[in-house]
């Protein structure tokens, strides 16, 4: 059977203040920042069957040679 995806993606610094009730996701592309309102972009799923994956990358260092 034939699907279409309903998909977002974005990669930045996740900021969420539980208190206050607000979650931004700040891009960084060159020398430009775009913030992204994070409840907003999940409210378009709200009811929805989804699924969701988290990610964090970090830098790893190779082992110096002796």
């Amino acid at each position: 059977m034939a699907k279409r995806v309903n998909s977002a993606q974005l990669k930045g610094i996740l900021d969420i203040s539980f208190d206050e009730g607000v979650g931004t996701i700040t891009e960084i592309v060159k020398d430009e920042e775009n913030v992204y309102n994070l409840f907003n972009l999940l409210n378009e799923f709200n009811g929805k069957t989804i699924s969701i994956t988290i990610k964090e990358e970090n830098d790893i260092h190779p082992v110096e040679e002796v």
